[in-house]
């Protein structure tokens, strides 16, 4: 393994440190391709967060539905102030 190889394994690449090496196209193109692998990753993990809210929102609106009662029956109940209707 050569100096390079080590040195690549050992830092992460960055646009600027790349100029120093010989395999210059190479080392380049494997700089492009972790770039774009990072720039995907990214995204993926963007609309996986965005795709969990959505989800958790969706469940807590339906939880809630099911916890209130819809339009209860109201009551009918005389008061102590209003007179019975009297029996025929």
């Amino acid at each position: 393994m050569s100096k390079n190889e080590i040195r690549l394994r050992r830092q992460k690449l960055t646009g600027r440190g790349i100029e120093r090496f010989r395999n210059y196209g190479a080392v380049l193109e494997r700089h492009e391709q972790e770039k774009r692998i990072r720039k995907i990753v990214r995204v993926f993990t963007f609309f996986l967060i965005i795709l969990i809210v959505i989800t958790l929102l969706v469940i807590i609106s339906r939880v809630e539905k099911r916890l209130t009662p819809a339009d209860p029956a109201p009551k009918q109940s005389y008061s102590a102030s209003y007179p019975r209707p009297p029996l025929l």
